[in-house]
């Protein structure tokens, strides 16, 4: 690949080797974008935020019907990784296939003239645990304009619950992504008893492709659908739940991972102590503030 430096406003344009073949596909295009700017982007893992499960095999084996489904951009990934169509796929393939699938599924390419348009992020080199933006273009025919790095930013990773999930309110159940701030809401005081409180704030993120929600049903029927990250009253992410483990007065029976069909997931902070409220009947804390879980609220 050979590497040309811009004269003007710090871009680097990354070039692929001449080739007469058809114009790249949206995958083709984001593959080379991924490998531009290192080949790893910070993003929200649907494998390992905010609790893993599974090893990377078992996860890429898992994914790998979903990935050959999509056609085009299964053969893009097979090209990019040089693999040929139809041969038998080793397991460090399998994996190589998976991250490839998930991280050119976490950012969008935006037409601009005769390109595209792209801003991912990526981990930094000097400061773990942070990143950095990286902007440019890529053109159908593979042609890189990649920009000096930018500013990071925290990720936006789902952490709330899914829309439609029913909030208790004094008026009744109302669905979480009609909620509004001062509306009534539910809450629970220290002492873990049900009390009437204020919505102080409201959130909502939107959810990447390929995230997972959690299935929770309890032994009582009750059931939730929300992000692995979600917490419980006592702070335990819901992703951490198996079945034997205690929660609101219940018993968890099954915790099932599944696709989120949904574009953004919501939560809301209630006034009191606790932050706690019922969603779907079963009372769980908020992801809006740094709330203290009241006493016994794992095992009520």
């Amino acid at each position: 690949m050979a590497t040309l430096l811009s004269a003007c406003a710090g871009t680097r344009t990354i070039a692929p080797p001449p080739s007469s073949g058809p114009p790249l596909s949206t995958p083709g295009m984001k593959l080379l974008v991924l490998k531009a700017v290192g080949g790893h982007l910070d993003y929200c893992d649907p494998d390992i935020f905010p609790v893993g499960h599974g090893t990377p095999l078992e996860s890429a084996e898992a994914r790998l019907p979903q990935i050959q489904a999509d056609a085009t951009t299964y053969a893009a990934i097979l090209a990019f990784e040089r693999i040929p169509a139809g041969a038998a796929l080793t397991s460090t393939q399998k994996i190589a296939i998976n991250q490839d699938y998930k991280q050119i599924q976490a950012f969008d390419l935006t037409p601009s003239g005769d390109a595209f348009a792209f801003t991912v992020y990526t981990p930094s080199k000097g400061d773990p645990g942070s990143n950095v933006s990286r902007s440019g273009t890529v053109e159908r025919s593979g042609v890189v304009h990649l920009d000096e790095p930018g500013p990071g930013r925290p990720l936006p990773c789902p952490i709330c619950l899914a829309a439609g999930t029913l909030i208790a309110t004094p008026s009744g159940p109302v669905p979480v992504q009609d909620l509004r701030v001062r509306m009534a809401v539910w809450t629970t005081d220290a002492a873990g008893r049900r009390v009437a409180g204020t919505v102080l704030d409201t959130g909502s993120t939107v959810a990447p492709v390929g995230h997972q929600v959690v299935r929770l049903v309890l032994a009582d029927g009750r059931t939730l659908l929300a992000s692995p990250g979600h917490p419980s009253a006592d702070g335990r992410p819901i992703g951490s739940l198996r079945p034997g483990d205690r929660m609101d007065r219940s018993v968890v029976v099954r915790a099932t991972r599944l696709p989120y069909l949904g574009a953004s997931t919501f939560d809301l902070l209630p006034s009191g102590p606790t932050g706690t409220y019922f969603a779907n009947g079963i009372l769980v804390g908020s992801t809006l503030a740094p709330v203290m879980p009241y006493p016994g609220a794992g095992t009520r």
